[in-house]
Order: C-alpha cells, then sequence, then structure tokens
C-alpha cells in the first residue's frame, strides 16, 4: 500500500514509516522542514517537501503530486487549527480533490497533559479534537478515526485493547507508539473499519486477536 503521511517527522510519525518499510508498504512523507529529509529516507519513507519557505502553488503542486498515486492518506500529526481549517482539515479536503477516499486520523487527546496550560487552554486544545474529528465524519471519504491513549516510546508487540470509542471520552492509560503504528497498517486493511472512531490502549491481547474480536476474519 502506498500512503502518504502527514506528520511524519513526529515521533509517531517515524514509528509508522519504519512499520511500513518493516511490511512491505510504501511511506510518503510530507515533511515542512528540510532537515528531516534524510532521516525520513534513512527510515525508508519517500519524503517530499511541502515547506513554508515555498510558494502556495509550489506546495499546491507537490502535495497533489505526492497524492496522485496514493491509496490512503494517515495524519499523524496535530488536528488543531480553526473550524475546517486545520492540518487535519486542510489534508482532507487535499485527499477530496485527488480522488484519495481511504483516510486514517490518529487523534491522540492526551497531547497537551505535560504542557503548563490552564484549563481553559487544555479544554480550547480537547474542543480542536472533536472538531477535527466531526469535520472528518462529514466528509465524503472512507475515514476510521483512531484515538489513542497516552503515547509512550515501548515497543512493538505489547498487549492491546481495542473497541468502539465512546462518544467525548479520551481514553485511559497508554499505548506504545510503536503498536500504534501496527494498528493503522492493520486498519487500513479493514473495510469494516470505516466510518468508525476505534480508541487503542494497552490491554490484554496482541494487536491481531485485538482487530479479529473487533471485527472478525480478515478482508479477502
Amino acid at each position: 500500500m502506498r500512503m502518504v503521511i502527514l506528520g511524519a517527522s513526529t515521533p509517531l510519525g517515524g514509528a509508522l514509516v519504519t512499520a511500513c518499510a518493516g511490511g512491505g508498504d510504501q511511506a510518503v512523507a510530507l515533511v515542512r522542514a528540510p532537515q528531516h529529509v534524510e532521516r525520513l529516507r534513512t527510515l525508508g519513507a519517500e519524503p517530499v517537501l511541502v515547506g513554508p519557505d515555498e510558494s502556495p502553488r509550489a506546495v499546491r503542486a507537490a502535495l497533489m503530486g505526492a497524492l496522485r498515486r496514493a491509496e490512503a492518506l494517515v495524519l499523524a500529526a496535530g488536528t488543531g487549527g480553526a473550524a475546517g481549517r486545520g492540518p487535519a482539515a486542510l489534508f482532507a479536503a487535499a485527499g477530496e480533490r485527488a480522488g484519495v477516499r481511504r483516510y486514517l486520523m490518529v487523534s491522540n487527546w492526551h497531547g497537551a497533559e505535560d504542557l503548563p496550560w490552564s484549563g481553559e487552554e487544555k479544554a480550547a486544545y480537547l474542543g480542536a479534537k472533536r472538531a477535527a474529528e466531526d469535520d472528518l465524519r462529514a466528509r465524503d471519504l472512507d475515514w476510521t478515526i483512531l484515538r489513542t491513549g497516552r503515547l509512550t516510546d515501548g515497543p512493538a508487540g505489547g498487549r492491546v485493547r481495542l473497541r468502539t470509542a465512546p462518544d467525548g471520552v479520551a481514553p485511559a492509560g497508554a499505548i506504545g507508539r510503536a503498536d500504534v503504528a501496527a494498528a493503522v497498517l492493520a486498519l487500513l486493511r479493514r473495510s469494516a473499519a470505516i466510518g468508525l472512531a476505534l480508541e487503542l490502549t494497552s490491554g490484554a491481547e496482541s494487536l491481531e486477536e485485538a482487530v479479529r474480536n473487533v471485527f472478525g476474519p480478515a478482508d479477502t
């Protein structure tokens, strides 16, 4: 599968690029800062520079070129911004224009926990998360939302819990980024995951068991 990743330079994005390379998938990494290009290429990604120093026309051309042969879009970056104008919404809109229907949003509601923000600022952060998810639900895309517990750097292969996400509730617990990356690849291949908001935390099952218990046998 050829997937375009927004947020590939983040720790989660790096884990996803590594998982793609290990499984034979092609990760196309949208990169804003040139210093990330060689590192992502070394991990196995195809970097596409869409930096802030480029003209808007050049950015649009680079983005549409990256999307031209894509089979899926994955958001591994922050979702914030004004309603309909944050990175998640702009990325989804680009997918719509390019005809790339499969879109998976990783939605980490715990990103503000370690920041010295006021209660009002943290409430605004969570409001932006909800708005980004609502924007995606309203789009004509084959979307999946994956809410995660607090992200850690644990090794891949941990025990997990996967379930339909309750409305408006941040997942309790933690989950390793490598396991989130593996879950993204598995869910992109499950048609039954389209149109669902799911949550992933540490738990008692292997990822394979958890996916099978939610969705049944693998798609053929």
